[in-house]
């Protein structure tokens, strides 16, 4: 916060403008038939049997996870340690409220005792200085204020909703694609072989799970060993935990399942199921455990329009209700993915089938990039207009709002009125 303050304005220290104090050590937060809300630094909304404080109020939960988290809250309620309440505010409380979420970070956040736990300490708010203009500026800030946050929220909302909307897309895009619909209209007209339908484990080559070698016996270095955790987003992703057997392992008691650059993995052992990918040029020779399966697709059926058909997942889906297994884990046999039905159109079509999904596919990832370009501009917002309406620039000054040196005189008096009184 700088020194330089707009026209009008002044600064003090927030003890001067209001009473900072803690919630109860013994409050009863565990009635479950209380009248009014609770809150504990977990920042909890609970019942309890009775209030400490009324009126409008800032809660800051004092340490735990939420530490320094600001909270505006009208009415009657109780609450526990280590929160803390700001009440008898002689500004616009909702004013203070914005004013600490721009700058709560300054009432110095220090480690407890050695531990990861943060917590503010209510010395921490002795020296929290405050700059605030005349009362009309206030007021009118806070209106500014509450008009745009309500817009953020509105735009927040309505942008939650297109990650969905993009997976739809992608469904509807691999639903269509293996169904035909994808290449319906560009079919007509064209002498094309019918779609026919065959089971994997005679379109393909081979279909095989892996399995672990004996006393997991795994090599620094040598033939890649893939488990479920390397297929992620549909694709392979080896940096993480990389394990490999030797060629010898490779040659012995994995032979079955060795696998080569363009076989299509997909897990039978979740959750989740149906996690699926295709080995890149840069693995071209590697290995899987027990609870992958690959597919080596025939020369006549695309090993891409075989991914997009598993990605897709009607026949994983169809196989829910049958599958077995262990409490929290569901399950594919071997010989369920050998008997999964794949329907063939012909060479052409699956080739215009494969490009026409990468092309939308490529369209719904640039929309996607340029969402999270926006999510993280429109997050930021709020902090830009806080920081905006404490410089002075978010309303425009007028010269009847006089300046807030009057009302800090008035809060001068108004403290020698209340010491006489208490003499």
């Amino acid at each position: 916060m700088g020194k330089e303050l707009p026209k009008g304005w002044v600064e003090t220290d927030l003890l001067s403008l209001a009473n900072v104090s803690t919630g109860k050590r013994d409050a009863n937060f565990a009635s479950e038939n209380g009248k009014y809300h609770f809150f504990t630094c977990a920042y909890e909304p609970l019942k309890a049997d009775s209030y400490s404080f009324e009126g409008k109020v800032l809660i800051l939960p004092g340490n735990g996870a939420n530490v320094g988290e600001v909270f505006y809250y009208e009415g009657k309620f109780e609450a526990y340690q280590r929160t803390y309440i700001v009440n008898d505010i002689v500004l616009n409380s909702k004013f203070l409220y914005y004013y600490f979420k721009a700058y709560w970070r300054t009432l110095g956040v220090s480690e407890q005792f050695g531990s990861a736990t943060n917590y503010i300490k209510i010395g921490n708010f002795k020296n929290f200085q405050i700059e605030f203009p005349p009362r009309a500026e206030q007021d009118r800030i806070v209106a500014k204020v509450d008009a745009l946050m309500a817009q953020h929220a509105a735009i927040q909302q309505a942008m939650e909703r297109i990650p969905q909307l993009l997976k739809d897309l992608r469904q509807q895009v691999l639903t269509q694609a293996v169904t035909g619909k994808l290449t319906e209209e560009w079919r007509v007209g064209k002498e094309l072989e019918e779609w026919e339908t065959e089971l994997a484990m005679d379109c393909c080559e081979k279909v095989q799970s892996g399995g672990t070698p004996k006393g997991s016996n795994f090599a620094l270095t040598g033939i890649p060993f893939f488990k479920v955790y390397n297929i992620v987003n549909d694709q392979i992703s080896f940096e993480y935990k990389p394990q490999f057997v030797s060629e010898e392992i490779q040659n012995s008691q994995c032979k079955k399942s060795i696998c080569y650059a363009g076989d299509v993995l997909m897990n039978i052992v979740g959750p989740p199921l149906n996690k699926v990918a295709i080995i890149p040029e840069s693995f071209p020779e590697s290995n899987i455990n027990q609870a992958i399966t690959l597919f080596r697709p025939k020369e006549y059926l695309s090993n891409k329009f075989l991914y997009y058909f598993l990605c897709e997942g009607s026949p994983v889906n169809s196989l829910i209700n049958e599958t077995r297994g262990v409490v929290g884990q569901v399950n594919i046999s071997l010989t369920q993915c050998r008997n999964f039905e794949i329907p063939i159109p012909s060479e052409k079509e699956q080739q215009e089938i494969v490009r026409r999904v990468e092309s939308l596919f490529e369209k719904a990832t640039a929309i996607q990039q340029r969402y999270e370009q926006l999510k993280l501009q429109i997050d930021s917002l709020p902090q830009a207009i806080l920081h905006k309406a404490f410089k002075g620039e978010l309303v425009e000054q007028q010269d009847s709002d006089g300046s807030a040196s009057e009302l800090l005189r008035e809060i001068e008096e108004m403290k020698k009125e209340s010491k006489s009184k208490k003499r």
